[in-house]
């Protein structure tokens, strides 16, 4: 079926403008207005891909739960009140699929994050082990953290957000993104000297059976 505008004229792509705001682009979406989905999903999609790569450590699975993140939206989005929110909404629902995602998996791996944030700061750890050159058991305890502390830390730490924007893509208080990055660095050290240790056993155990 196509979709008209108010005279009842057929309406295509070239009537949605790509500059209009998020709240006009998501009122003429919530009416059923495809082309308007698909300018969020255009100005959206790179910023959640990113994102969710991230959180699940796979980029074929981050491709994927964005296609399902999108999904969700589109057939959600009339049950949206405050149009204003679609982005803090549209993150939530992100967080949502990568939770759902990673209860499927016992182990997540996280990918190298020099390689996935294109000229993001690369992630590093302060305390005793800075300058440990194993970035891989980083990446492994990352994969660990809790995953709302995980979120706020890629999003503070890796991508520079301010605590506000976080906030709101996370759909929490601001007061909380500080402390929540706090717990998580400290989630993450503890975690990662355990996963040293264990290690360090093992070559332990490797040495003496020479």
């Amino acid at each position: 079926m196509g979709y008209r505008t108010e005279d009842g004229s057929p309406l295509g792509r070239e009537d949605i403008d790509p500059s209009l705001s998020v709240d006009a682009l998501v009122v003429r979406a919530q009416n059923g207005n495809q082309f308007a989905f698909e300018a969020l999903y255009t100005r959206y999609s790179d910023q959640i891909n990113s994102y969710l790569s991230r959180m699940v450590g796979n980029d074929g699975v981050g491709c994927e739960l964005t296609q399902e993140v999108f999904l969700k939206a589109w057939s959600a989005l009339p049950g949206l009140r405050s149009p204003e929110f679609f982005v803090r909404w549209l993150y939530r629902i992100a967080l949502n699929c990568a939770r759902d995602y990673q209860k499927r998996l016992k182990h997540v791996r996280m990918v190298p994050l020099d390689t996935s944030s294109e000229g993001g700061a690369e992630f590093s750890v302060q305390g005793p082990e800075e300058g440990v050159e194993n970035a891989e058991l980083v990446q492994i305890a990352l994969s660990h953290v809790s995953p709302m502390y995980r979120s706020c830390l890629i999003l503070y730490v890796i991508e520079g957000l301010p605590q506000q924007q976080i906030a709101e893509r996370l759909n929490i208080k601001e007061v909380c993104v500080s402390k929540y990055v706090s717990r998580g660095k400290e989630e993450l050290r503890q975690i990662y000297h355990q996963l040293l240790r264990g290690q360090g056993r093992v070559q332990m155990k490797g040495r003496r059976g020479r």
